[in-house]
């Protein structure tokens, strides 16, 4: 969905370099020398990458009204695909094989004819999709967050991003760094003194790993120990906890943020054994079958949250390790009477969300590279315990559920 209307969803990304001051001619000007049919980048595979300006499709007029939107760069990445299908490929190849069975009047084919028949079939295929015939196109919102030096790509797919790496390092000569749950703990690390603690952390294990696992596997990250992105599971680990034992409303750097879990919730087996459990329910870290999962090695790595800032609540999905975001509710603007100023609101709105979840993830790091964290850590195994034993998680106090976005 575009940033302007509807629910959100995006990826979240560090622009390298010295910020850009304001909007003006010359950053115009490098995004129409990469927009589509200009000078963007065509791929081996016949993949057309270029910039529009958000406003649909095949627009590629960049002006201040359309691309100046609340102190940034509105824009959006188009994405040309023209690869023919797969089963159409065969089909052709199934049709050379018939005729060439009819010309020779033999059953089978040789190994040889065969080969043949599919390089004619390649070949067809590679002419039409020179003629454009499989041609489909798509465009994703980006809003480059001038002021604070950052990019939200409205996709998060792995495929989106690397498409989005190319395009914006050839156009504007600047790198791009995804803001995942490592990327993010460095910087603060780096920035508060922390770097020690932050290099020498491992994976943190609430429950006992069964007998036989090899702890460098344990926490299921495929890799993510040196990325350290495996805190941000663990973070959503500790929002659970926090949020059911210690209070709801959770102090950071910008004040008190109540969460809540909400929705879905989406768990995998730490130890790489059992699987993934996926929770729809309005309360889903209140359910048995959420105690029983953790209890059991499981782990979150997606949820659902509604949170409090600053009077505002927010709807939305995470990914822990890689902090994107979906399917985000804004609160409607109060007094915006018109589109841009809709627009705008909206940006505002979501650079505070952005803001309250970097709050609730720097108290997270302040008590995990803290020696506090042992005590903390011990106090979380124990309340999963507990929770399997009882058949669910228990509250320490209750909590009044957040006025719903709508």
């Amino acid at each position: 969905m575009s940033f302007s209307s509807g629910s959100i969803t995006c990826k979240r990304f560090f622009v390298g370099g010295q910020a850009v001051a304001r909007v003006d001619e010359a950053l115009l000007e490098q995004l129409a020398a990469g927009a589509v049919g200009a000078d963007g980048i065509r791929t081996a595979d016949m993949t057309e990458l270029g910039w529009v300006t958000g406003e649909h499709i095949l627009d590629t007029a960049f002006d201040f009204g359309k691309n100046a939107v609340a102190d940034g760069l509105h824009f959006a990445l188009r994405i040309d695909t023209n690869k023919p299908p797969s089963d159409l490929v065969r089909s052709y190849q199934k049709q050379n094989e018939q005729t060439m069975r009819e010309a020779s009047g033999r059953e089978f084919l040789t190994k040889a004819q065969r080969a043949e028949a599919r390089e004619q079939a390649l070949a067809r295929a590679d002419s039409e999709a020179k003629a454009g015939i499989f041609k489909r196109m798509r465009q994703v919102p980006v809003f480059w967050d001038l002021p604070r030096n950052e990019v939200y790509l409205g996709g998060t797919s792995s495929a989106v991003a690397d498409a989005f790496y190319l395009l914006f390092r050839q156009c504007f000569d600047r790198s791009v760094t995804a803001a995942t749950a490592g990327e993010l703990a460095a910087r603060w690390s780096a920035k508060t003194g922390e770097s020690r603690p932050f290099d020498a952390c491992q994976p943190a294990h609430f429950v006992n790993p069964p007998d036989g696992i090899e702890l460098e596997a344990e926490d299921g990250s495929g890799g993510q120990e040196q990325s350290k992105d495996f805190l941000g599971t663990e973070w959503l680990t500790w929002l659970w906890y926090a949020a059911h034992v210690e209070s709801a409303e959770i102090q950071g750097p910008q004040g008190a943020i109540t969460v809540l879990f909400d929705r879905a919730l989406q768990m995998e087996c730490a130890f790489r054994m059992t699987g993934s459990l996926g929770i729809q329910a309005e309360s889903p870290t209140r359910l048995p079958e959420a105690a029983v999962a953790l209890a059991g090695g499981k782990r979150p790595v997606r949820a659902g949250l509604q949170l409090a800032i600053h009077g505002d609540v927010f709807g939305l999905g995470i990914r822990g390790d890689m902090m994107n975001l979906a399917g985000v509710r804004v609160p409607p603007p109060q007094e915006a009477n018109n589109d841009r100023l809709v627009f705008e609101d909206r940006i505002e709105k979501l650079r505070d969300l952005v803001g309250g979840l970097d709050s609730l993830y720097v108290a997270f790091l302040k008590r995990r590279f803290s020696n506090k964290w042992p005590t903390t850590l011990n106090a979380m195994r124990n309340w999963i315990s507990a929770g399997r034993l009882s058949g669910g998680l228990f509250d320490s106090e209750a909590t009044a559920p957040l006025e719903a976005v709508s």
